[in-house]
């Protein structure tokens, strides 16, 4: 089976919910899908930020904003899908664009009642656990009632990212159309003597000048014997003849990421070369096969695990085969050797099954894929085929 084609540009859909009130219907049916993957009800789920990176993007999620940082900032949230942001001055004016109340605290005293105010009356208290420092329960335990209990509903959330709307998946889209644009205009730089930091700088640099953020990730650039290590970044080897090189980047729009992965030779490719590549390009399509919806994660990655050991590479292939992709570049779930997620429409996942040998290089293709109720596409439209530069 042939693996479905990314849309061309102009045929993509596009989606349009101007004026606020479209908009808070749409966060109102982000909250309330939270609610519904909670097992144990809850009165309010609390979304806390600490300070940075220790920021839980499920915040963004709820809330619908793609502006600011909002340290120690938190959202609250309620099981009929109405949401409120407690929010530090700092922040007010990009808070004021998600059209929710707004808690302001303006001095350092402020929050701790702020939050015994928004805690009074809860019992059963939602929090996030995975994205919640310590210090930050703390401060919630310090001001909730006496009796109040705390659940950890951070599967709920994950269940919740997991399947996208359409304003996600046409950021994510964006996102990798600013990637697989930047790649193809970098490629002209890639030569002998170059290293592999100057590559990442000028694909990032392509990528924000594109109408990225910015990268969703440390670019990987490894050639040669460095395309062997997975999460290889980029360091100041000089590109040589014959070289492979391993190039996984993408890009951030709206706070939505892109992960994409290409393999270049520089010259022609050697035998062995060409039949790493190739064995890792059927093992990509194999999987996309795979992907629709009601298919188990780990039935997924076996079709292209089942492939590579059918060769000389068997055991080359070291990681799961892909993740989910969204506001984080690993959103939650994965396509790995024992994974139970059950793939449904509107999850957008990587597909990039590689192969790696110590000392010689390795192969990586990845693109990330959106499931459909028909099957899958590719989000990423980066030709597929081994460049040769």
């Amino acid at each position: 089976q042939r693996p479905i084609k990314p849309f061309p540009a102009a045929a993509r859909p596009t989606f349009n919910y101007g004026g606020a009130f479209l908009a808070a219907v749409l966060m109102r049916a982000r909250v309330r899908k939270i609610f519904r993957n909670i097992r144990d009800p809850v009165d309010l789920v609390v979304l806390m930020n600490s300070v940075h990176p220790h920021i839980d993007l499920s915040f963004f999620y709820a809330t619908g904003l793609t502006d600011g940082l909002f340290e120690g900032c938190a959202a609250w949230l309620h099981p009929d899908g109405s949401a409120e942001i407690m929010t530090s001055a700092l922040e007010e004016q990009a808070a004021k664009k998600s059209g929710l109340p707004l808690h302001i605290f303006r001095h350092r005293e402020e929050p701790a009642k702020l939050l015994r105010d928004l805690l009074r009356g809860h019992r059963r208290i939602g929090v996030n656990a995975a994205e919640l420092t310590y210090e930050a329960y703390t401060r919630l335990r310090k001001y909730a009632p006496k009796n109040a209990r705390f659940l950890d509903v951070s599967e709920a959330v994950v269940q919740a990212r997991l399947v996208k709307d359409a304003t996600e998946i046409e950021s994510i889209q964006k996102a990798g159309d600013i990637a697989s644009k930047s790649f193809e205009e970098t490629l002209a730089f890639i030569r002998p003597g170059v290293e592999e930091a100057e590559v990442a700088s000028e694909l990032v640099y392509h990528m924000q000048k594109n109408g990225a953020t910015g990268p969703s990730f440390r670019t990987i650039v490894g050639s040669g014997p460095n395309g062997a290590e997975p999460h290889y970044t980029a360091g100041p080897r000089k590109i040589e003849k014959g070289d492979l090189i391993v190039i996984d980047f993408g890009s951030l729009y709206r706070m939505y990421c892109s992960d994409v992965t290409r393999t270049v030779v520089v010259g022609p490719p050697s035998e062995e070369q060409r039949l790493m590549f190739d064995t890792v390009a059927q093992a990509q399509k194999a999987a996309l096969a795979k992907m629709r919806p009601g298919t188990k994660g780990k039935a997924v990655d076996a079709a292209a695990r089942v492939l590579i050991d059918a060769t000389k590479y068997k055991g080359l292939f070291i990681h799961g085969l892909g993740h989910s992709v969204g506001l984080a570049v690993h959103d939650g779930g994965g396509l790995f050797t024992t994974s139970e997620l059950v793939i449904r429409s509107n999850m957008v996942m990587t597909d990039e099954p590689g192969v790696y040998i110590p000392g010689f290089g390795g192969v990586r293709i990845e693109d990330d894929v959106l499931v459909t109720p028909k099957g899958a596409r590719y989000m990423s439209s980066a030709p597929l085929e081994l460049r040769e530069l």
